[in-house]
């Protein structure tokens, strides 16, 4: 197991200030409805471009001179001459322009950003606590689809398989305890590997945050074993590499300027906490009932001190984060 999403120097230098693609940085930064994604794996790295959801443009290092710019089909089908190989130099501004432009029309893209959801709110979360994030916001957001890597397959169905099917087999006895009340055939549901952000409070504490909207009801009231997953596997990592990394990736997000570059890094790394986020909660919901019978009984199969350091918070544009 591994996690350090920095992308290369070279990369980083194209970022930041007088960089060549410094203005893929600017033009992000001014439309509300962008955001960036930078990162790496074992065989490749990339920056890539998202509305809500939606990843419309991802870049990859290929030289100094040379980057490769890729999506998925139904956004190159758009305007093909947007994406294939692209000198560092060239500015495809108008392209986007053309591309965000044409998305808008199409309803199919609307559940991932005007619908004012999840894409929508998780977005907006992202540039608040990241590139339009002042230099004293209670935490920063580090990094986004925050996933753990592994060596090989075969390694990743040990660690991670046996990880998620302790998860799963909860999820099925959830199902045999009330099926009525919380679903039928819950060990079908998906528990994915993708935390939705990773960030950093200024009390030095790794805050692994999941995100609901507030219409998501079996999505906000099933999210104790989806944030129980992703805390088991980060707290599996060792915690001089996850410290080291998450700083090595907040130092060069200050450099590029993903993160205000003011704000204060903590001298040390403390703990890891548990966050869950709701945008627009509607009180007269059931969730918040059925969550906390979700995690009591989690608590009685899995031990008291299952998750008993969890965070949550209710979100609004106007009023920001508030507690649940």
């Amino acid at each position: 197991m591994y996690y350090n999403r920095t992308i290369s120097k070279e990369f980083e230098e194209l970022l930041k200030v007088n960089g060549k693609l410094r203005w893929l940085f600017d033009f992000v930064k001014n439309h509300n409805e962008l955001d960036f994604l930078i990162g790496r794996n074992n065989s490749s790295e990339w920056v890539s471009v998202y509305r809500g959801l939606s990843r419309i443009i991802s870049l990859s290092y290929v030289s100094g001179t040379t980057i490769r710019i890729d999506a998925a089909e139904r956004y190159k089908s758009i305007i093909p001459a947007l994406y294939g190989v692209k000198k560092t130099g060239e500015n495809f501004s108008k392209e986007i322009e053309y591309l965000i432009t044409q998305i808008r029309k199409d309803g199919v893209f609307d559940r991932y950003y005007e619908n004012r959801k999840e894409g929508y709110f998780q977005n907006e979360l992202s540039k608040i606590f990241g590139i339009c994030g002042s230099d004293d916001t209670e935490f920063v957001i580090v990094d986004k689809e925050a996933v753990v890597g592994y060596d090989n397959q075969a390694a990743k169905d040990e660690l991670f398989g046996n990880i998620q099917s302790k998860y799963k087999s909860l999820q099925k006895e959830i199902s045999t305890f009330d099926a009525k009340r919380f679903g039928q055939n819950l060990e079908q549901k998906a528990i994915g590997n993708e935390l939705d952000f990773l960030a950093l409070d200024k009390q030095g504490n790794i805050l692994l945050i999941e995100y609901k909207h507030g219409t998501n009801t079996s999505g906000i009231y099933l999210s104790p074993l989806q944030i129980g997953l992703y805390y088991e596997i980060f707290t599996s990592l060792p915690k001089k590499e996850l410290d080291e990394a998450v700083i090595e990736m907040l130092e060069q997000k200050k450099r590029i300027g993903l993160i205000n570059p003011k704000w204060k890094t903590p001298e040390k790394i403390n703990g890891i906490i548990p966050v869950l986020i709701i945008s627009e909660y509607n009180y007269r919901s059931s969730a918040k009932e059925k969550f906390q019978e979700i995690l009591n009984f989690s608590k009685s199969q899995l031990g008291d001190n299952f998750l008993d350091n969890l965070k949550t918070y209710n979100y609004t544009s106007s009023k920001g984060l508030t507690s649940w």
